[in-house]
């Protein structure tokens, strides 16, 4: 099961934070989840995050992205 069909499944946690890595063709290479979202907004340059639902909505355009790519 993929990231994406997990978050569609499951409730979405409050709190949870999220930052996604994207390549030179500005395609999604990374997705990491950020435990202790107060320390790596203090930490330098912190990528902006996102919670389950805006990551789910990255997700989707990705995947359909790629789909109609292929």
């Amino acid at each position: 099961m993929t990231l994406r069909e997990s978050l569609k499944r499951n409730k979405t946690v409050r709190g949870r934070r999220w930052i996604v890595k994207k390549d030179k063709n500005n395609l999604i290479s990374e997705v990491k989840m950020i435990f202790e979202p107060q320390e790596y907004i203090l930490s330098k340059n912190p990528k902006p995050m996102y919670g389950d639902k805006d990551l789910l909505k990255i997700l989707e355009k990705e995947y359909e992205k790629k789909k109609n790519n292929s």
